[in-house]
This record gives C-alpha cells, sequence and structure tokens, in this order.
C-alpha cells in the first residue's frame, strides 16, 4: 500500500558532454561487484567497475573537478598476455607507483583492492564515437606526479550515484566500510 503523503520527486535527465580527450588526476571514488551479461551473451559474469571521480581539468572555461568515469574489469585470473598487463594490475601499479610483485600478486584479495579506494591516479582518456553518441573512456592508467586535494565529503556525496545514496542507510564511505561484496570475487 502506497502511503498518502508519497511524493514523486520530478528531475530533468542530466546529460554530460564526453570530457575533451586529455591526462586527467582522479581519485578512485568506489569499486562495485556488478553481474552483467558476458561478451557470448550466454549468461552473467562478474564485473569490478571502478569508479573515479576527477581531480583537475577544464572544458573551455568550466571546472571538470567532481566528473565521473568508470572502468571496468572481468575477475576470472590476473595474468599478463599477449596485450600487456590487465586492468587491475594497471590500477593498482598506477595507483602504488611500482610494479606489482609476485608475492603481492599471489596474496591479493578483495581487502587490498578495496583499500585503493580514496587514492589517486592518472588516467589517459580517449573518446570514442558509437552511432551519434560520444563515450569517454579510459585508455591507460599513469601515476601521480603530486597529490591534488582529495574530494571533499559533500564532493563525494555529489559524485556517488543516485542508486548508490540510495543504499546506503548512513553516509559511509570507503575510508570507513567496504563497498565490494567480498564473497563473489574469485580470488
Amino acid at each position: 500500500m502506497i502511503k498518502t503523503n508519497f511524493q514523486i520527486e520530478k528531475k530533468e535527465g542530466q546529460k554530460f558532454d564526453p570530457l575533451p580527450e586529455n591526462v586527467y588526476q582522479v581519485e578512485l571514488l568506489d569499486i562495485e561487484m556488478k553481474e552483467k551479461p558476458n561478451y557470448k551473451k550466454t549468461g552473467l559474469e562478474n564485473v569490478l567497475e571502478f569508479q573515479f571521480t576527477l581531480l583537475n581539468g577544464k572544458d573551455k572555461s568550466e571546472s571538470l573537478r567532481g566528473r565521473n568515469i568508470w572502468r571496468n574489469f572481468v575477475p576470472t585470473c590476473l595474468y599478463v598476455g599477449k596485450n600487456g598487463k590487465n586492468v587491475l594490475y594497471q590500477i593498482i601499479e598506477a595507483i602504488d607507483g611500482q610494479e606489482m610483485s609476485p608475492e603481492r600478486e599471489a596474496t591479493l584479495d578483495t581487502a587490498e583492492i578495496n583499500s585503493l579506494i580514496g587514492k589517486q591516479c592518472r588516467v589517459v582518456t580517449k573518446n570514442k564515437k558509437d552511432g551519434d553518441k560520444v563515450f569517454s573512456n579510459i585508455e591507460s592508467f599513469l601515476t601521480i606526479e603530486n597529490e591534488l586535494p582529495k574530494l571533499t565529503q559533500e564532493e563525494k556525496e555529489k559524485a556517488t550515484l543516485r542508486d548508490k545514496k540510495e543504499e546506503k542507510t548512513e553516509a559511509v564511505y570507503p575510508e570507513e566500510e567496504s563497498v565490494v561484496d567480498t564473497s563473489r570475487i574469485p580470488f
């Protein structure tokens, strides 16, 4: 039964222009495990979704601080293949500023992955056109030269997607509580 004082909030859909292709310093805001259709379209697979929030950059005269960009990783196994290091390796090495050792790789777990939240790296963006839409993608990850001011609590709340805000019963952020469902990562 719907309560009589229920009101539906009316909002306009937001449209964001693609980011100009550039190198941006970002803070890893969140990591979420999602089930998405696999590339063969035969079932679902777990995908780690890394949400980065820009700490710098301008588009004309508009500041880009607070804009989000995502990169996904399917955590089936860790490997260095013919195309180089996978996305998880790249993110960890860019945030830590050093190559991942075989010992660290052998003990990598969800707690360590979650410890990356709130840390900074740089991303190289490249835009891709699909039909009449243009999407900004992360092409590669780089270490930072100097740390920029971290996101404020207000900036984190603004950058957090609406459905995630509704999931949280308290204003708890990754420094205080893990966001990734650790029971489903195959490490």
